[in-house]
Order: structure tokens, then C-alpha cells, then sequence
């Protein structure tokens, strides 16, 4: 059955792909052009954005009052900078002042000299103001980032009166989006609608014309158009249309899909009642090379079955002539084949030949019993005809 693969004229094949070939580049063609007229097509004005149905008087205000809490924030950053730094400076001071001060009361103490005792008060009133100042420098930036805190909080405050405003406008928004999505995608459907309409007329009446290579890149070129350019488009809506479009065309595809099988199934039934000839009439010779390679019946289209290593002849299903010997040499071939592979005798000669084979068994079969029904009526004695009576 493989050698049956080969029945295919080698330039046939490469007409096929070539065929291909063209029309896959007439399709990337056309869906070039496609987007080169989707691109010139009226554009939509500008895109909808939520800000637009927010409440633009509260908007405004609370924009307002975060832009003087921005600007406050901003000087008081800049105070609470220069606080820290002289809180650290002072730090710095009263903490060297305090090492100074110890460094001497040791020293005080070690000299029991009672002639230093004014300046030892003296050192501890310098200290005392020290730290006192370390102090007011420290409470200077708590109070400040005590400000700052509080600034925060109420810019926070703001956001969230602006979240509130943008959560009241979503609804308007979402159905403004919605119709400019339609909007879009009604644009993209006055445009893909005619191709897919065109592809789905091409592929129903003209698969069998001349110029189908040609046709079968439109049709590839609005498969396209229909997946990239319409479906991405489509309105969600909360997923409804979407769902509702893809159950519309699997209903639209199962249904052209049931027809066409009924009318296969009632197409077969009414050539399968037909006799042999005028069903192999129906078959053509490359058909039935691919069919037979398939193992698959030309007249039926069911499996080719046997039993066991016995060759298979005829369909056991619709009962049409598979295999049969030639005329000729008597060779085992298959009958679509027009000439026999081993003495090249033709297949019309082939039957002509058979069918006079046949006729003279018939007419030797016929002879002798007509002969002897000849004689044995002979051989019966003639019956007198009876005697009538008055």
C-alpha cells in the first residue's frame, strides 16, 4: 500500500506547495494592506479617563488644601533639617563640655586645692547652660516633626476623600469605557464583517475553481483579520459578550457541521444502491490512489477489512471490486489501476477480454443443456389427440 503514495505526479506535488506558497504570500499581502486601511480609519477622539467624571469642584479643593499641606510639609522638612543639625551641634558641645568638666573635677580632687572652688562653679553653671540648650534644641525638633506627623495625617486624610470621589465616578466611567469599546470594535467589525462574509461564500462555492490558490489566501487573509484585528477588540462587559459570541459561532459551526454530515451520510447511502460502474465513475483515479493507500474503500469510505493473512478482493461494507487479475497475465493487481504493472495490458482490454471469457463459459455451459433437452424430447413417443365425444 505505500508504493500507492507515489501515484502523485512529481511536478503536481511541487504545483501544490508552490500553490501554497502563493497563498500564504497573497494572504501576508492583503493582511498589510488590511492594517494599512484599519490604521487610516476615522480615529476616536480622546481616550477616556476616570478624572473626567470625578466631582471637578471637590476635586479641586482637595487638591487645593494637599497643595498648601505640600507646600507646609516642605518648609517645616526644611526646618526640622536645620533643627537636627543644630540639636547635633549643640549635642556635640554639651558632650565635650561634660568630658571637659569631669576632666577637671578630677583633677580638683586630686589637687584638694580649695582656692579652685569659684571656678568650679563657675564650670557647672557653663555645663548647666549646655545641656539646657541640648535640651531646647531636642524639644525644638520633636515639636517640629510633631508638625510634620500631623501634616501627613491630614494628607492622608485628603487621599482618601480623593479615593472616595474617583469610587463615586467609577460607575460612569465603566459605561463610558464600555460604549467607547463598542465604539472601536463596530469600526473593526464594518471592516472585517464583508471579508469574513466574502471568505465564508468563497470557501462554500469556489474550493473547486482554478483560481482557488488565490481564494485560500482572501480566506487566510479574514481568518486573520477575525482573530488579531476583531476578537482582541471585543467588549468584555464583565465577560457576557464575549461568552455569548463564542457560544453564538460554536453553535453556527456545530450546526454547518451536522448538515454537512447528514448530507455526506445521504450522499453515500444513495451511491452505495447504485451497481459497481457507475459508482467507480464517481471515484477518480488519483482519489482512489489515496483512498487505497489509506487502506480506506473508494466506494464507501469505510476501512478495507479481511480476515487474517486473506487478501482482500472486495469491500466487504458496499461489496466494490478492489483487487482483481488481469486479463492478460493473470497478475493480482489493483483494479483502479489503468494498465496492469507486469505485461502493461490496459484495463478496458483487460475487461473486454474477461468479458468475453465469460460469455463463452456461459455459451459452453448453455450448449449441453440445451442439446440434451433437445433430445429427450425427441425420444418421447407423440401423444394422439383425444377422441371427442357427441
Amino acid at each position: 500500500m505505500a508504493t500507492l503514495r507515489k501515484s502523485e505526479r512529481v511536478p503536481e506535488k511541487i504545483f501544490t506547495i508552490a500553490m501554497w506558497v502563493v497563498s500564504v504570500v497573497f494572504a501576508s499581502f492583503l493582511i498589510g494592506l488590511g492594517n494599512l486601511v484599519l490604521g487610516d480609519l476615522p480615529q476616536l477622539d480622546d481616550p477616556v479617563q476616570q478624572e473626567q467624571f470625578v466631582d471637578q469642584a471637590g476635586l479641586a479643593r482637595l487638591r487645593s488644601s494637599q497643595a498648601i499641606i505640600d507646600n507646609k510639609l516642605g518648609a517645616i522638612e526644611t526646618q526640622l533639617e536645620t533643627a537636627r543639625l543644630q540639636a547635633e551641634r549643640v549635642g556635640n558641645a554639651a558632650e565635650t563640655g561634660k568630658d571637659n568638666f569631669d576632666a577637671w573635677v578630677r583633677t580638683r580632687t586630686a589637687t584638694t586645692n580649695s582656692q579652685q572652688d569659684p571656678e568650679l562653679l563657675a564650670r557647672t553653671r557653663q555645663l548647666e547652660v549646655l545641656q539646657s540648650e541640648q535640651g531646647k534644641a531636642t524639644d525644638a525638633v520633636g515639636a517640629l516633626a510633631a508638625q510634620k506627623l500631623n501634616l501627613e495625617q491630614e494628607r492622608n486624610r485628603l487621599d482618601t476623600d480623593r479615593q472616595a470621589l474617583r469610587n463615586a465616578a467609577q460607575p460612569a466611567y465603566e459605561r463610558a469605557l464600555f460604549w467607547e469599546e463598542l465604539k472601536v470594535f463596530a469600526w473593526r467589525l464594518l471592516f472585517t464583517l464583508p471579508l469574513l462574509v466574502a471568505a465564508g461564500w468563497l470557501v462554500l462555492k469556489k474550493r473547486k475553481s482554478d483560481y482557488w490558490p488565490l481564494m485560500r489566501g482572501f480566506v487566510l487573509a479574514a481568518v486573520f483579520a477575525f482573530f488579531v484585528e476583531l476578537v482582541p477588540y471585543l467588549p468584555s462587559y464583565g465577560g457576557y459578550i464575549r461568552y455569548i459570541v463564542g457560544i453564538a459561532l460554536t453553535a453556527i459551526a456545530g450546526h454547518f457541521l451536522i448538515k454537512n454530515m447528514r448530507a455526506y451520510l445521504e450522499r453515500r447511502q444513495a451511491v452505495e444502491v447504485q451497481a459497481e460502474d457507475e459508482r467507480r465513475k464517481l471515484v477518480s483515479h488519483e482519489e482512489a490512489f489515496k483512498k487505497m493507500a489509506a487502506s480506506i474503500c473508494p466506494g464507501c469510505d469505510r476501512p478495507v477489512a479481511t480476515t487474517g493473512d486473506v487478501a482482500a478482493n472486495f469491500c466487504v461494507h458496499c461489496g466494490m471490486t478492489l483487487f482483481n487479475q488481469c486479463g492478460g497475465c493473470e497478475t493480482r493487481k489493483m483494479a483502479f489501476f489503468r494498465y496492469c504493472m507486469t505485461c502493461g495490458t490496459s484495463a478496458e482490454m483487460s475487461k473486454a477480454f474477461t468479458g468475453k471469457v465469460v460469455q463463452v463459459i456461459a455459451t459452453a455451459i448453455a450448449e449441453p443443456a440445451s442439446s440434451k433437452a433437445k433430445a429427450s424430447a425427441a425420444k418421447m413417443p407423440a401423444k394422439s389427440p383425444p377422441a371427442r365425444t357427441r
